[in-house]
């Protein structure tokens, strides 16, 4: 039975101590990836003793970062590429790099293809694995401004692409050919950050700067709850992902360099 997030309680459980983390995916029910931004280092952490069991070091900043296959992931970074890892158990290696002719923000999957959103200008590619697109959509294709800046994306387990625009106030529902579905805008949505897919009905975002807050948009209604806040030890929240074997969710923040777990208790 599939769980109403916007009934449930959920417990700080922990914190896992990783150098400035900025993104992070849950790669396995006992396995995180966390992207360090600073020093350039992508990290494989035990979610389950909070320990880094390996590392590697990208050629670039890491962004963002996603699971497109199994024990494989990609991370977008700065300078217009897009790392393709292997994780094994305990193991983490460089596979190909994508060198790309745009600036490279946010990064999902979606049918083992990469789902990838530009700084400048601001739009959205799909690509395979070798870096071949294989569709796209911007403002000039749409024929008004759909998306601004800063553009973090996930996929739903429904096939679908969800965009949250940081300047526009705005999250954005794709289809799986990149078409744009759906646009919801709510108070609540100001300043939307990271941004996860948790069930086929609803979608768990991060809004930031003074908001502290981590909201829950139910995407056949367009309703909003606030599911996390200061109150509970919740501050300048940056990116999140979630395990649903261990019922965990796991957020990293731009004022610590730790990644807290809140359990569904």
């Amino acid at each position: 039975m599939s769980l109403d997030f916007s009934r449930v309680k959920l417990q700080l459980d922990q914190d896992i101590t990783v150098v400035k983390p900025t993104d992070i995916a849950v790669v396995s029910p006992t396995e995180l990836l966390v992207c360090d931004n600073r020093s350039k280092i992508v990290y494989l952490v035990d979610s389950i003793v909070g320990r880094v069991v390996a590392n590697v070091s990208v050629p670039g900043s890491p962004r963002k970062i996603c699971i497109p296959s199994e024990r494989i992931s990609a991370v977008a970074l700065a300078g217009k590429k897009v790392q393709l890892l292997k994780v094994g158990r305990g193991t983490l290696t460089l596979d190909n790099v994508l060198e790309l002719d745009k600036e490279v923000y946010g990064i999902a999957s979606l049918n083992n293809n990469l789902v990838l959103s530009s700084i400048d200008p601001s739009c959205i590619e799909m690509m395979t694995l070798e870096g071949k697109i294989t569709c796209k959509v911007d403002n000039e294709k749409a024929g008004r401004e759909v998306f601004h800046s800063h553009i973090n994306l996930t996929n739903s387990k429904d096939g679908y692409i969800f965009a949250c625009d940081r300047s526009g106030n705005a999250v954005t529902k794709l289809d799986n050919k990149l078409g744009v579905m759906r646009t919801y805008t709510d108070p609540s949505l100001q300043s939307p950050r990271g941004i996860i897919s948790i069930s086929r009905d609803q979608l768990l975002l991060v809004c930031k700067r003074n908001i502290h807050r981590i909201v829950l948009l139910n995407t056949r209604t367009g309703n909003t709850t606030v599911l996390l806040g200061e109150q509970d030890g919740l501050y300048w929240p940056n990116a999140l992902t979630y395990c649903h074997t261990q019922r965990k969710l796991f957020v990293t923040s731009l004022a610590s360099s730790n990644v807290q777990v809140y359990k569904i208790v």
